[in-house]
């Protein structure tokens, strides 16, 4: 006779397998995993705006 835990969106647990390809070892649950990824999200754009682009790269002719 097995404990039945009905978990709320996001608390599902991570498979061993899934936690074995994680690089941050404190991430146990689904909504650690997505809230982890979004806040990287948010990092990139951010880096990304504070680019500065230069048009003569992205249109260089190449030989």
């Amino acid at each position: 006779m097995g404990l039945e835990i009905d978990y709320v969106d996001g608390q599902t647990p991570l498979s061993e397998e899934e936690l074995e390809g994680l690089k941050i070892p404190s991430l146990t649950t689904r909504e650690e995993l997505d809230e982890f990824e979004q806040f990287n999200i948010e990092k990139a754009i951010q880096w990304t705006i504070g680019k500065k682009s230069n048009p003569k790269i992205c249109f260089l002719k190449r030989s």
